[in-house]
């Protein structure tokens, strides 16, 4: 029963960073190779962010908004802010077991370092 609160604060969560998510999908830059290559790559790495954006949307210890996520040949970086260190492990590690990903890369910084 506790699942059923679970549903609108996902979906809400999904209407604020939706709008997120294809602002980076959008502004993800163009792969190397071919036509199709470029088309297969640009799908599988729009395809790596979302689902590693929406699992840290469902992570409690991480902010969606507060991590930005873009992918590039498979490779994942995570910038913004955290609150704690084991918050930036936690987001790599999420990323991490995203089917597709083949590295993360973390620019995440503490917000105490970026205020």
């Amino acid at each position: 029963m506790q699942n059923r609160h679970l549903l609108p604060g996902l979906l809400a969560a999904m209407l604020i960073a939706g709008p997120a998510i294809a602002a980076d999908v959008a502004a993800a830059p163009a792969p190397q190779g071919g036509p199709a290559a470029e088309a297969g790559q640009y799908v599988d790495d729009a395809t790596i962010t979302t689902k590693v954006k929406a699992a840290i949307m469902g992570e409690k210890s991480l902010s969606a908004l507060d991590v930005k996520v873009t992918t590039t040949e498979g490779v994942v970086t995570l910038t913004g802010t955290v609150d704690k260190v084991e918050a930036a492990d936690k987001a790599m590690q999420v990323a991490s077991a995203i089917t597709g990903v083949k590295r993360v890369d973390s620019k995440l910084q503490l917000k105490s370092a970026t205020n």
